[in-house]
């Protein structure tokens, strides 16, 4: 800091004489043009002042740069809209020599990474023209609306917000408003119309195309291990038949096919709880069962073939369970009153990869869903710890268990548990031989 106090001054200096041009006024910088230079362009660095005719040409297709207008005293910041420029789609930014004479262009507002843009824009007339929706995204225009499109979001502002959500974690209400702010006011009111619930439809659709394209699913890009309709990307480190196993891995000996189980762990959030409240009714989701969770519908076939039942703790059980953690007395069903989702659990192997189509929305608590999650995976050999294994006791079989009955043969053995204060019981419980 001691180093610049001494050129504040100079540098104050340079700041103000941003704010005005020796060049305007006079002749305009385009060779054999001799009207007065009355704009310069805020995103072009290093241009020199044009007249409002030169600078719509020179901006062609470049329609969303802020431009400065002189008015006499000062700069105005304007959209390239109040100098008559109009945007042409399907040429490259030249016009389409189909259009009817005498249309007029339609009114369109274009949010960029730079501000709110009122915008003028022609479609493509030509035969066998695409339909609007297609030459707006192929111009890499986002519409907020299907019904009557006026409002476009830029690839660039969508990619953007995407990169600083993940990052800074901001709220779409605190991007849309630097977005507000950077945009030039209406001059009869003053205020920049709020673009928060359009921005939220756009960025929400970009963003899953954007999974969907990286996926490889659109060109029949085939992953080891991976559902076609999954977008996400399956562990390649995990034991996958005819991808990382040997031709003959079926052959193996008893006493070697742990070279080729699964270890998963199973681990549960109370935190993340979705209390009973109205929805939105007309809210729908995009992705499915193409990610990591398990559909609701799926959740609530399985839990109503699967009635929620418990049996009752020998007295040998309650002397040995979870000493000094209190995972299971956090089960208490009155923790769980006025949720709809009572928290999520995920599956995830022993390479910190989490499953694909293995992490569900709790409808009542952590065990039983793992009791019924468990007989999906029978045919596979596996091992699985669990926080509350020792309350679920997958390795009993009873008439009424319908879901341990499944699962058989269940095999004991002595497993540390991913959590250090569950010491007290330690099980492994793993299923048939993998694969068929």
């Amino acid at each position: 800091m001691r180093q610049f106090e001494p050129h504040f001054q100079e540098m104050l200096d340079d700041m103000f004489y941003k704010e005005y041009d020796d060049d305007i006024g006079r002749a305009c910088g385009t060779p054999g043009c001799r009207r007065p230079a009355t704009t310069r362009c805020r995103e072009c660095r290093a241009k020199e002042p044009l007249c409002s005719t030169c600078t719509v040409h020179a901006h062609r297709n470049l329609p969303l740069h802020w431009i400065d207008v002189w008015n006499g005293s000062y700069f105005q910041r304007r959209d390239l809209l109040d100098l008559g420029f109009v945007i042409y789609l399907g040429h490259r930014g030249d016009a389409c020599t189909h259009i009817p004479t005498g249309q007029t262009p339609v009114s369109f507002v274009i949010v960029h990474d730079n501000g709110i843009h009122h915008c003028h824009l022609h479609y493509c007339h030509c035969p066998g023209r695409r339909e609007p929706l297609s030459q707006l995204i192929r111009a890499d225009l986002f519409p907020s609306s299907l019904d009557r499109i006026e409002t476009a979001f830029t690839c660039e502002v969508l990619e953007r917000f995407h990169i600083d959500y993940d990052i800074s974690k901001r709220s779409t209400q605190d991007f849309v408003r630097v977005l507000t702010q950077l945009s030039a006011s209406d001059e009869g009111t003053g205020e920049v119309k709020d673009r928060y619930r359009d921005f939220l439809f756009a960025s929400r659709i970009y963003r899953y195309l954007t999974m969907v394209k990286r996926s490889g699913r659109r060109h029949g890009v085939v992953v080891p291990g991976r559902r076609p309709e999954d977008l996400t990307v399956p562990c390649l480190s995990c034991p996958i038949p005819n991808f990382n196993l040997p031709a003959d891995w079926k052959d193996t000996p008893d006493h070697l096919k742990y070279i080729y189980r699964i270890v998963f762990c199973a681990d549960g959030n109370y935190s993340l709880q979705k209390k009973t409240k109205p929805d939105d009714a007309f809210d729908h989701a995009l992705s499915t069962g193409q990610g990591f969770f398990i559909p609701h519908s799926v959740m609530h076939e399985a839990l109503s073939k699967n009635p929620a039942y418990r049996p009752p703790l020998t007295d040998f059980e309650q002397g040995i369970m979870c000493a000094g953690f209190k995972v299971v007395r956090s089960q208490r069903t009155g923790k769980f009153k006025f949720v709809d989702v009572s928290g999520v659990l995920s599956f995830s192997c022993d390479h910190l990869h989490f499953r694909p189509g293995a992490t569900v929305d709790l409808q009542t608590t952590e065990t039983y869903v793992v009791s019924s999650a468990f007989p999906r995976q029978g045919r596979k050999l596996m091992a699985c710890t669990q926080m509350v294994a020792c309350r679920l006791r997958p390795w009993r079989s009873t008439p009424r268990d319908r879901g341990a009955r499944r699962a058989r043969p269940f095999v004991r053995r002595d497993l540390q548990l991913h959590m250090p204060h569950h010491r007290t019981i330690r099980k492994l419980a793993s299923f048939a031989p993998p694969y068929r």
